[in-house]
C-alpha cells in the first residue's frame, strides 16, 4: 500500500531505531530495520516480522516513531500485534516512556491492561523501566491502566530472572 507520509520522515525514525542502543547491538534487529527500510521505499508500507517475532510495529511503538506507527496502523497491522513473549506494541511503547506512541496506540483501541507470558502489563513495564517517564505513566492511569503482575515482576527482578 502507497505511503501516505512523506519517505524522509520515516527515514529519519528509521534512523533513530537503528541509534537505540538495543537495537545496534543486535546484528538481526539492524538487518531487519534495514531490510524493512529499504522495502517500505521499494514496496511501500507493511509491518514485517522480525527477530524475537517482534514486528515493525514493535519497534515503532518503542522508538516512539509516531509517522512509522500511525503508516503501519493505517494499513491494518495489529495494534495488539504479539511478539515471542506475548508483548504488544503499547507494552514496548509503555516500557521505553514512549508517550506519542502510546496515544496513537490507545486511539487505535489497544488494551491499555494486556498481560504478556510473564504476567505483566504495559504499565507495569513502564515502572519496572524506573526512569523518569511521567506523562506516558499519567496518560496510561488516565486511561485506567493498573499494574497488573507487578508482584510477580518484582519477584523475578528479585530472583534476576527479568
Amino acid at each position: 500500500m502507497a505511503l501516505h507520509t512523506p519517505t524522509s520522515i520515516i527515514d529519519k525514525e528509521f534512523e533513530h531505531l537503528k541509534n537505540m542502543r538495543e537495537n545496534r547491538l543486535n546484528k538481526e534487529i539492524m538487518n531487519c530495520l534495514d531490510k524493512s527500510q529499504n522495502e517500505i521505499q521499494t514496496r511501500g508500507i507493511f509491518n514485517p516480522r522480525g527477530p524475537y517475532k517482534k514486528s515493525l510495529i514493535h519497534y515503532a511503538a518503542m522508538g516512539d516513531c509516531t509517522a512509522l506507527l500511525q503508516s503501519l496502523l493505517d494499513v491494518r497491522a495489529t495494534v495488539d500485534d504479539l511478539d515471542h513473549n506475548k508483548r504488544t506494541p503499547l507494552s514496548w511503547a509503555a516500557e521505553y516512556g514512549s508517550l506519542g506512541a502510546t496515544k496513537i496506540l490507545l486511539k487505535n483501541s489497544a488494551k491499555v491492561n494486556s498481560l504478556d507470558d510473564m504476567y505483566c502489563s504495559p504499565l507495569t513495564w513502564l515502572i519496572h523501566a524506573g526512569s523518569p517517564r511521567e506523562a506516558t505513566r499519567s496518560y496510561l492511569k488516565e486511561n485506567r491502566a493498573i499494574t497488573k503482575g507487578a508482584k510477580h515482576a518484582w519477584i523475578l527482578n528479585k530472583l534476576r530472572i527479568l
